[in-house]
């Protein structure tokens, strides 16, 4: 409320024109010491910020190795970066050196992953992820918009869940999930940021993040790290639901700590009646 009195309703520009705010500027900060990065960059959607963060570090001469369950945005970037992409199967390490092992070198290598995966809720191998890509010389893209906030020790994410801090050089995220506000960020190093100042046109030239969600985020953010009961009481409620599910004969998908729980049966039409009964059941 006091954002909304100060500021308005809309930014009323792009950052770099008229639209830039003390308050993007204390969220950044405060998003680059939860993630333990240089610094971080705050787009107006998570959407904007996979797809401004790919296509302005790919290029044609680049190859992106990404997890075939990415989400959508991640691939519309790469595929507007005009890299070339190769999908390794899913969380399959295998597959993805064989595909690192048998790609021509012309430029950069990407590998890209969710931290959370947002249709199963597993988590990324991270720890092997990072070897691979320290090990091909690949720069590791991590979007971590389903674990910031719920994974890792104060909701911080899926490379501090794992203890890699330091060891993971873009990683991407949204305010619009645990966070309950609206936008997306990348955090990294100071000199990765400062590309993207110049070179994410999903940044560039899109009007800022609303000075009011700016200030939203920026308290879910501070909540999100100081009250860990709440990161509590999420799990102890998916751990029910999973193994309430479970007992009922469903299949369940779904790693112990993520936010999401996947119920598989079976074909679309079962899923529609499904979902059609929950509804009648409010």
């Amino acid at each position: 409320l006091q954002a909304l009195t100060r500021w308005g309703v809309g930014a009323g520009a792009a950052r770099l024109v008229a639209g830039h705010y003390e308050v993007h500027e204390a969220l950044e900060s405060e998003l680059a010491a939860c993630k333990g990065t240089e610094a971080a960059l705050v787009f107006a959607t998570g959407y904007a910020a996979n797809v401004g963060t790919l296509s302005a570090l790919a290029g044609p001469r680049d190859t992106v190795f990404a997890d075939a369950l990415v989400h959508a945005s991640l691939v519309d970037g790469c595929r507007l970066s005009g890299a070339r992409l190769r999908f390794y199967r899913h969380r399959d390490l295998d597959h993805l050196e064989t595909l690192l092992r048998q790609s021509r070198v012309r430029g950069r290598r990407l590998i890209v992953t969710d931290g959370v995966f947002s249709m199963d809720g597993d988590l990324a191998p991270l720890p092997e992820l990072v070897d691979i890509a320290e090990r091909w010389d690949a720069l590791l893209v991590v979007d971590d918009a389903h674990g910031t906030g719920v994974v890792g020790p104060g909701g911080r994410g899926t490379a501090h869940h794992f203890g890699l801090e330091g060891r993971i050089p873009v990683q991407v995220g949204t305010l619009s999930k645990a966070l309950g506000a609206q936008g997306g960020f990348v955090a990294g190093s100071r000199s990765l940021i400062e590309l993207l100042w110049h070179r994410a046109r999903a940044w560039v030239y899109s009007t800022a993040l609303a000075p009011a969600l700016a200030a939203a985020a920026l308290k879910a953010l501070r909540l999100a790290r100081e009250e860990d009961w709440r990161r509590q009481a999420l799990r102890r409620h998916a751990r029910r639901l999973r193994v309430g599910l479970a007992a009922r004969g469903y299949r369940v998908l779904g790693e112990e700590g993520a936010p999401m729980t996947a119920v598989m049966v079976g074909d679309a039409g079962a899923a529609a009646e499904l979902a059609a009964r929950l509804e009648e059941g409010g």
